[in-house]
């Protein structure tokens, strides 16, 4: 029966089957597309593809395969294919037929061979085919060489784990072997050592000969420290000239230490650099895992600061860490940074004080000494021999002094400005040696012209130096000397009692004054001996035309006793403590003194 009364008998059916085999071609048209295209794919691709049998036996290849392993596409035919591939593999590789079995699949990376021999990487990912009952029939595989994607990788793993100075190890290399040695130490029970070791006095080759020198020293010496360890040790380039050894296995305090002599003896012969034989020598610090530390980070820290001591105790020297030394170390760091924050602001972290200098025949006050202290947080102010010897070793004892002498010189400029009574008294400050010295000051800028950037007039300004600073100085502080003297600056030699003194060469210096130290008067009043001591040093200087003043009087029978010999200058808390400048105004007015 017709499904529409408007058509004649048998059409739709007709129109049904049209419709129906149009499908079918365009199906079938599409089929052919696809295969058309996957012989494209299969013949010009770039993938190197193989079918084989359920055997694993070679039925056809592409030209690909030809290209990537030189074989002709022909003459593989029937090959089992484990011929290509090379008998060191990876350990999935030789699990890739069990998992083919379970999971129909499998993708790796693997080690194969060329016609020619070569051995070449390649990523392989291999595919079952099944026929209608379910059984397999054949394999696909598709593979790529990874030739050149490992030699980038292989590049890359280079820069970012070796020196390229050096070729040797860097920090974040021996980070990852030294966090692996730990790991496995720990599992058998085993100690590593850890070698910190700096080349002594490197900076100075660098600076006198240059960086190109310097780099050469480095490389001859890295490949000298390398020859004196094993094959499975670590010797990495820390940076600049620091290397540190890891000793993995075996080891023992007094086999790290045959290592450290070792290395000390491998650097003993002369270096041939930039033309000529230069000497050098390292220090080396030793720390144990797990005596020392069960921390990578505080391991090396431990070695760094074992180092330290080897190179305090002197050049070419070895020193096991020490925990307590390590302690010390650690708060040493944390002072040396606290000081250069607080010179970096140093009107928030150090204050000036001033304590009078006072005639002992009148009472009167005739000067006045600055004195600096650093308020550093959570402490009591520091007095200048707290912080000034690490001040010097830092290099920024200068600032200190400049900063301090520029705060001076400002308050003298208000004193003057307010018509202060106070603006009468000379000022004395203390320096160190370093401001002698114009090429080792922290601006290149000679003291002198410093002082003319703030002050036309500096004849009230004292500039204080210790003893050791002038008992063996060489001429050039002459010079800076007189020109200081020129502009009205005196010199002062304060801790006279104290220290060494070339009294010959002061004799040549234009000295105006000299300080006593408290340590010399502590006992004037109750020791003939004593008091005759300073009476002569007062004596002396007197005959030299300098002025004698006497620091750290605590009472009134050692101010009458220095009187008695002749002193007419004194300091110390009996006459007043070091004060702010508001206190030192309020001071003056209660005295009811004028200033001589």
């Amino acid at each position: 029966m017709n499904d529409d009364p408007g058509q004649p008998p048998g059409a739709g059916h007709g129109t049904r089957f049209h419709g129906l085999l149009e499908q079918d071609l365009r199906l079938a048209a599409a089929n052919a597309v696809r295969r058309d295209f996957a012989e494209l794919a299969f013949d010009h691709g770039p993938v190197g593809i193989i079918i084989t049998d359920p055997r694993h036996r070679v039925l056809i290849a592409n030209p690909a395969f030809s290209v990537i392993t030189g074989y002709d596409r022909n003459e593989v035919i029937g090959w089992d294919i484990d011929v290509f591939h090379s008998h060191e593999q990876k350990p999935e590789y030789h699990e890739q037929r069990q998992q083919l079995a379970r999971e129909h699949h499998w993708q790796g990376e693997v080690l194969c061979r060329r016609k020619n021999g070569e051995y070449y990487p390649e990523l392989l990912a291999i595919d079952a085919v099944y026929d209608e009952t379910g059984q397999v029939s054949h394999y696909v595989r598709a593979f790529i060489d990874i030739s050149a994607l490992k030699a980038n990788e292989s590049q890359l793993r280079l820069k970012a784990h070796y020196d390229p100075l050096t070729g040797l190890a860097n920090r974040l290399l021996l980070n990852d072997r030294l966090e692996h040695a730990m790991r496995h130490a720990e599992r058998r029970d085993h100690t590593l050592a850890l070698l910190f070791i700096d080349l002594d006095c490197f900076k100075r080759i660098n600076d006198s000969l240059g960086h190109a020198a310097g780099d050469q020293l480095l490389k001859q010496a890295g490949r000298r420290l390398a020859r004196m360890l094993r094959e499975n040790d670590t010797l990495a380039r820390f940076g600049g000239d620091e290397f540190v050894a890891l000793l993995e296995h075996d080891v023992s305090e007094v086999s790290a230490q045959n290592v450290a002599l070792r290395l000390l003896e491998a650097l003993e012969p002369p270096f041939w650099v930039a033309g000529r034989h230069l000497t050098i020598s390292a220090s080396i610090g030793i720390a144990l895992y797990p005596q020392d530390s069960e921390d990578a980070e505080e391991l090396l820290r431990h070695a760094d600061t074992a180092m330290y001591a080897a190179k305090r105790s002197g050049h070419g020297r070895f020193a096991f860490a020490d925990k307590a030394l390590s302690r010390d170390m650690q708060v040493q760091l944390q002072r040396e940074i606290a000081l250069r924050e607080a010179l970096d602001a140093p009107s928030r972290h150090f204050k000036l004080l001033y304590q009078p200098q006072i005639d002992l025949g009148t009472g009167h006050p005739v000067g006045l000494e600055a004195l600096v202290r650093w308020h550093s947080p959570g402490q009591d102010p520091l007095l200048p021999r707290q912080f000034l010897p690490l001040a010097r070793s830092l290099g920024l004892a200068v600032r200190l002094d400049r900063w301090v002498i520029g705060q001076v010189i400002r308050q003298h400029q208000r004193w003057q400005a307010s018509g202060s009574a106070l603006a009468k008294l000379s000022v004395a400050v203390n320096i160190v040696d370093q401001h002698l010295l114009g090429s080792n000051t922290l601006d290149r800028q000679p003291l002198d012209h410093f002082l003319r950037a703030y002050t036309e007039d500096a004849s009230w300004l004292t500039l204080e130096i210790t003893c050791d600073s002038l008992a063996s100085a060489p001429d050039e502080p002459h010079h800076l000397l007189r020109r200081l003297q020129r502009l009205g600056v005196k010199l002062a030699i304060d801790e006279l009692g104290d220290s060494q003194v070339n009294f010959a060469y002061l004799s040549r210096l234009p000295i105006h004054q000299a300080k006593l130290s408290g340590a010399l008067v502590a006992s004037v009043a109750r020791q003939e001996r004593s008091r005759l001591l300073i009476g002569g040093i007062h004596r002396l200087l007197a005959n030299l035309g300098v002025k004698c003043v006497v620091v750290g009087v605590e009472n009134q029978p050692t101010a009458e006793a220095l009187l008695a010999e002749g002193i007419l200058v004194a300091q110390g808390n009996h006459f007043a403590a070091p004060m702010s400048v508001e206190s030192l105004a309020e001071w003056l007015e209660e005295e009811g003194t004028t200033p001589a």
